[in-house]
């Protein structure tokens, strides 16, 4: 019986590492909803769940932070529904971080919004904090975004980033401009990259449109080819109009993308004999072109659970793709909650079966 890639590697270890070693030994990723609420009602939404009652209070949350830092929790990510509706709490959460950041200085904190509600009492505030990230999305030009999440909501968000540079250039250079890559906009970011791009805005991501079990068509949807081909695009520097500051980064998921990862290293797209890894576990390959820079991910095996995990509002703990199904909470890929156990039991109970 082969247990390694080299066969039995003389079999396992006789130093066996407890759980918690287990757990310490990569940096954990946390996306977290703060709320399941919206100000939108954006066409490409995956969230299925609807519950919307049970927040975790601040103290919930804090105690499991706690928790996940001492389990080398390093990457915090607010990832919905909207933060901005919930300000009060995720202000005080970032205010957590910051001062843990103190503390831990690779620890790194963010979160992901639509824009719209980025006001200047919101940006003053988000200066003391200084985040590491805030992901806005913005989806293609006017055209295109509008489609996706209401008409005059590209004006709104581009008026905020503007806004955002004039106020605190320093908080711009923070700003990833976060893209679902779908067919009616994969010919359309050249335009919008070179708006933003004005605001000291450098980074931003794209991902490509997962469909979900709410959507009953197919006109959001590319196929394998026009994704590889998008690709392709990037990292040949298309997109970047000649400007040598702007950094790429194509996103992939092993629970939703994988299929495109494995294309993309057939294609040597993703260089699998030459990866890079950081410090926080994130392998993938970067390069250099006649604009910018463009970064590619990889993610070999699922990594849930032992490097990235999910908690909903109210304190369910899973992956992302969990999240996708009206009937979230009974899923398989559910493991607990913490209103019931700690976070370090739920984590061991599952790494143990």
């Amino acid at each position: 019986m082969a247990l390694g890639w080299s066969g039995s590697n003389g079999r396992v270890s006789k130093k066996v590492l407890d759980l918690d070693n287990f757990l310490l030994k990569n940096p954990l990723e946390v996306s977290y909803f703060v709320n399941n609420k919206c100000n939108l009602n954006c066409k490409h939404c995956y969230v299925g769940y609807n519950q919307k009652n049970g927040e975790l209070s601040f103290e919930e949350w804090k105690n499991v932070f706690n928790d996940l830092i001492n389990l080398n929790g390093l990457t915090f990510g607010n990832v919905g529904k909207e933060p901005l509706l919930s300000w009060d709490k995720t202000k005080r959460i970032l205010g957590f971080f910051y001062e843990k950041r103190k503390e831990k200085q690779k620890l790194r904190f963010g979160f992901v919004t639509n824009g719209v509600l980025l006001d200047e009492a919101k940006i003053k505030e988000l200066s003391e904090l200084m985040p590491n990230y805030i992901d806005v999305s913005l989806d293609g030009q006017k055209e295109e975004h509008d489609y996706i999440r209401g008409r005059g909501v590209y004006d709104k968000v581009v008026n905020n980033l503007r806004l955002v540079n004039e106020i605190n250039p320093k908080l711009s250079n923070k700003i990833f401009i976060s893209s679902v890559l779908m067919k009616h906009n994969k010919n359309k970011f050249k335009g919008m990259i070179n708006e933003v791009s004005n605001y000291g805005i450098t980074h931003f991501l794209f991902s490509p449109y997962v469909k979900s079990e709410k959507d009953k068509t197919e006109e959001l949807s590319l196929d394998l080819n026009e994704i590889i081909e998008f690709y392709k695009r990037a990292i040949d520097g298309e997109l970047f109009n000649s400007r040598k500051d702007l950094e790429l980064i194509l996103k992939n998921d092993y629970d939703t993308l994988k299929p495109v990862m494995d294309r993309c290293a057939q294609e040597k797209i993703i260089d699998v004999n030459n990866l890079l890894i950081d410090e926080y576990g994130v392998i993938f390959n970067k390069y250099n072109s006649r604009g910018g820079s463009a970064i590619i991910n990889y993610i070999p095996t699922s990594d849930t659970f032992s490097k990235e995990i999910r908690i909903s509002h109210d304190g369910f703990i899973s992956n992302c793709y969990a999240q996708f199904f009206e009937n979230y909470p009974e899923r398989t890929e559910v493991i607990g909650n913490v209103k019931n156990k700690s976070i370090k039991e739920i984590l061991q109970t599952y790494l143990i079966h």
